[in-house]
């Protein structure tokens, strides 16, 4: 059986397959075998549902069938990464994950070094992580660092900074900042990759944040969309650090971010 998977990092992207791939190779290695966890009836399913056919016949003759490891009804399948022809096929299923069918086609994939979990990745949520304790030296525990190429990063899954402050609970935890009343209110995370502005107030406790909601389809859905960004998205402009160390520190490590995400400066 498998050990439990353990992540340390997080992928911030801004588009899931390109990145995925990205964060692949730079695990590959590393690792000896690739799992994947395949959810079938999305072949049938439009958009994109031919290209998962096409290419999961193409590629399946590479993949051993591993129904002990079937689960959430997805069928797992195999297939040895230290060959051209294994990491040909998985990076040929990866592709899939910048559709709709295929993001849901490949439900769930694994990097292992023998069976000991490396990377886990659900492209449907695209959402991915590492474990760097088992990794080279690209990457270590607490370290931030950016995927050539790609708007991406990988970022600690640690709560790096947390403090109460005006009746609310403040953590920067990965990529987010998450804000959480003392009233018991739910807590609410924004990702940090959206900031485009920061600066520390004149106190010097203060940080002022401007935030991108992202860019909206000039259609009947963008205007929807637009309508519930402004009713639901509220991102705080003014996060009181308490102490000009701990707003040193924030802004510190929020330029440490984007900059390893997309070059950013603020």
């Amino acid at each position: 059986m498998p050990s439990e998977r353990h992540r340390t990092h997080h992928l911030e992207c801004e588009g899931f397959a390109a990145a995925c791939r990205s964060l692949l190779e730079s695990v590959l290695p590393d690792a000896t075998t690739a799992v994947v966890w395949l959810h079938e009836d999305e072949r049938e399913m439009e958009p994109d549902g031919d290209d998962c056919r096409r290419t999961w016949a193409a590629a399946r003759d590479r993949f051993e069938r591993v129904p002990v490891a079937d689960r959430n009804d997805a069928t797992a399948w195999r297939v040895p990464t230290t060959t051209n022809a294994g990491r040909e096929a998985l990076f040929d299923l990866v592709a899939l994950t910048d559709g709709v069918a295929g993001s849901h086609f490949v439900f769930r994939l694994e990097l292992r070094d023998g069976e000991t979990p490396l990377l886990d990745a659900i492209p449907h949520h695209a959402d991915a992580g590492v474990d760097a304790t088992l990794l080279g030296d690209w990457i270590q525990p607490g370290d931030i660092v950016g995927l050539s190429g790609q708007d991406a990063c990988l970022v600690p899954t640690e709560t790096r900074f947390e403090w109460t402050a005006e009746d609310r609970q403040w953590a920067v935890r990965g990529g987010s900042l998450c804000v959480e009343p003392l009233d018991g209110r739910t807590m609410s995370c924004y990702g940090l990759t959206n900031v485009e502005g920061a600066k520390i107030g004149a106190d010097g406790t203060v940080l002022a944040l401007a935030w991108d909601p992202g860019e909206l389809p000039d259609d009947a859905v963008g205007k929807l969309l637009s309508w519930f960004t402004d009713k639901l998205y509220n991102p705080p402009p003014a996060v009181p650090c308490e102490t000009p160390a701990r707003a040193t520190a924030v802004i510190t490590y929020l330029r440490d971010l984007l900059a390893a995400y997309d070059g950013r400066e603020l």
